[in-house]
């Protein structure tokens, strides 16, 4: 009598429980990633809709489909959502989570625990800011500018900054589980310029991370402080200087472009390598332009203040250091672009996401140099210039990025695209 033999599937992230407590207790590093992804994608559709309603509402010169007070709620909680709740942790979280482990050959990150325990944090933090949406939403603008947000607003700043304060615990432990990881997990032979360039993108946005985010969170935790104890940290009728408030806001806010934006680099580097069948050409000075942005992230900050009343020395060593930060985003283009030279060039969907990218991030880029000419900068500034620049930047660079890094591993997975960056599928 024959016997029939019945194949077992391997056992993987996906199969391994089936039960809710399965997920929500997991310590493995690739479930955790797919966690972040369906909270990011959540942040992503609430922050996506408001973005529908102020087009809307813009389409005609009356701008009569919502009322003024309701358009800045759409405005700033649009803004809130999409950078505290999906650009900053979309990259680093989900792809970060999923990849950086596979990619050094360890079988997961170096703290598991406390990996989960930072996605329980996001998301703590994310209701604090979805309760203070369903509630009456905030209008003082996503950069909470003092006195306005401290004194005058009527809306729900606190609920709001506190969400903002537990989310930034969050990018704080992913950060430094990422660091630990990379330097302590590799594995034998793995060395620093054998790792790919998406984790070099990575430790150095996990430095800005660590580094950056315990200034945003002290700041959002002075305004709840001073709105609802009347200290005088920004209030000048207290003895408080609102210019601080910019100073200290802007320290992280600026770092925390490169935040969003220098994980999608790395995956577009790795899409590149991938897509043209070659090395990304001049390997070291792409990893070390992604440490270079991240140093001089953080020394460029006034620009954001020039019409603030910032001195003209002042200025001019701020102005002089934005134009520098933009020289190792160049290297970085160009790099790419010498990689495509005489490549075996897919046009696959991953790579068509990298061209956008590279296109994109271009334009973004160079209207950044005009916002670092001081005489220029003080006449866009608050116009639709700023705007324009930011989500050149956000779109055309974080979100190229990120889709076309989930093109590749879902058409690796289902063996629909030859774009294989480095990790096993």
């Amino acid at each position: 009598m024959a016997t029939s033999t019945v194949l077992v599937p391997p056992r993987h992230y996906l199969n391994d429980g089936y039960g809710i407590a399965s997920w929500l207790l997991t310590r493995d590093h690739k479930r955790i990633a797919l966690l972040y992804l369906a909270s990011v994608t959540l942040f992503f559709f609430v922050g996506g809709a408001m973005a529908v309603l102020i087009r809307l509402d813009l389409a005609t010169p009356a701008g009569d489909l919502v009322t003024d007070e309701t358009y800045n709620k759409l405005f700033t909680m649009h803004g809130v959502m999409m950078v505290f709740f999906f650009l900053i942790p979309a990259i680093p979280s989900v792809l970060g989570n999923f990849l950086v482990p596979i990619m050094i050959g360890a079988k997961d990150l170096a703290f598991p625990k406390l990996n989960l325990f930072s996605w329980y944090i996001y998301v703590v933090g994310g209701l604090f800011t979805l309760y203070a949406l369903v509630t009456g939403g905030v209008d003082t603008g996503w950069t909470f500018y003092t006195p306005f947000s401290t004194v005058s607003s009527t809306t729900n700043v606190v609920p709001t900054a506190l969400g903002i304060f537990i989310t930034g615990f969050s990018s704080i432990l992913t950060g430094l589980n990422f660091i630990v990881t990379i330097h302590r997990m590799r594995a034998p032979g793995m060395t620093w310029f054998r790792m790919p360039l998406f984790l070099w993108s990575t430790y150095a946005t996990s430095l800005i991370a660590v580094l950056g985010t315990p200034v945003i969170a002290i700041t959002v935790l002075l305004v709840a402080a001073e709105r609802l104890f009347h200290f005088g940290f920004f209030d000048p009728r207290l003895g408080g200087d609102p210019v601080l408030f910019q100073h200290l806001f802007w320290f992280y806010s600026h770092p925390a472009v490169y935040i969003m934006v220098l994980p999608a680099m790395g995956v577009v580097s790795e899409l590149v390598a991938a897509g043209c069948r070659k090395p990304v050409f001049g390997y070291s000075f792409v990893a070390f332009a992604s440490l270079a942005i991240a140093v001089l992230g953080f020394l460029v900050w006034g620009h954001h203040m020039f019409v603030a009343g910032e001195s003209v020395y002042s200025a001019l060593i701020f102005s002089i250091l934005s134009f520098l930060v933009a020289i190792p985003s160049a290297v970085k283009v160009f790099n790419w672009t010498a990689t495509m030279y005489k490549g075996a060039v897919s046009w696959e969907t991953p790579m068509l996401y990298a061209y956008g990218f590279i296109g994109l991030f271009t334009i973004g880029g160079l209207t950044g140099l005009f916002l670092a000419a001081v005489g220029l900068d003080v006449h866009v500034t608050d116009t639709y210039f700023i705007v324009a620049h930011f989500h050149y930047i956000m779109v055309g660079g974080t979100i190229m990025g990120y889709l076309g890094s989930s093109s590749a591993i879902s058409g690796c997975h289902a063996g629909t695209t030859r774009i294989r960056p480095s990790f096993r599928c």
